[in-house]
């Protein structure tokens, strides 16, 4: 399920002109980033609907280490989402 959220993510594509050929380049900006930051929105979405309950029913102190629960969870779910993707890879 979590795999096929990724699935239909897409990131958005920049593509610029180069100025020697003026051809399209099929490169992203930041893709590695933008893959990480995609995928960590999800998982947080995912982690913060899961404790939105007990989010609403605590104080500040035990918000505080709810917050830290979530963390760790989103941690988690975002290295098990995270496609095999070395951060050297080109996007």
């Amino acid at each position: 399920m979590l795999q096929d959220m990724l699935r239909q993510r897409f990131l958005p594509r920049t593509i610029t002109a180069s100025s020697d050929t003026g051809r399209e380049s099929g490169f992203v900006a930041d893709g590695y980033d933008r893959l990480v930051s995609a995928v960590e929105s999800d998982a947080r979405l995912i982690i913060e609907t899961k404790y939105a309950d007990e989010w609403n029913a605590n104080r500040l102190i035990r918000r505080w280490k709810l917050q830290r629960k979530m963390d760790a969870e989103i941690a988690v779910l975002v290295a098990e989402m995270m496609p095999g993707v070395s951060p050297d890879a080109l996007f």
